[in-house]
């Protein structure tokens, strides 16, 4: 089953973004929603790791690894709690 990771919005027909720049948040939003195992770019986690990949990206970052960083630090820091444990006892990943 092919999971549905593009990006939770397009380049508009006027883009104020390069192709490259596109390229760039793309790779960024794909990493960090594979990390997260988003399947579908109606998630929660991915409309999270959109916004956090183009505003990082507005305000200079284009490293491919760092956006994607960030974008899961910030997705996973959104939810009050994130559950890593066995028996459901809350842990903070990030």
């Amino acid at each position: 089953m092919k999971r549905n990771t593009s990006m939770a919005f397009d380049n508009p027909l006027n883009p104020m973004y390069s192709q490259d720049d596109w390229d760039i948040m793309q790779a960024a939003y794909d990493k960090a929603a594979a990390t997260l195992v988003v399947k579908s770019s109606s998630d929660e986690e991915a409309k999270v790791i959109a916004e956090t990949v183009m505003t990082a990206f507005n305000r200079g970052n284009r490293d491919i690894n760092s956006l994607a960083a960030l974008a899961v630090v910030i997705a996973v820091n959104s939810h009050p709690t994130v559950s890593g444990t066995k028996d459901g006892a809350e842990q903070r990943v990030a």
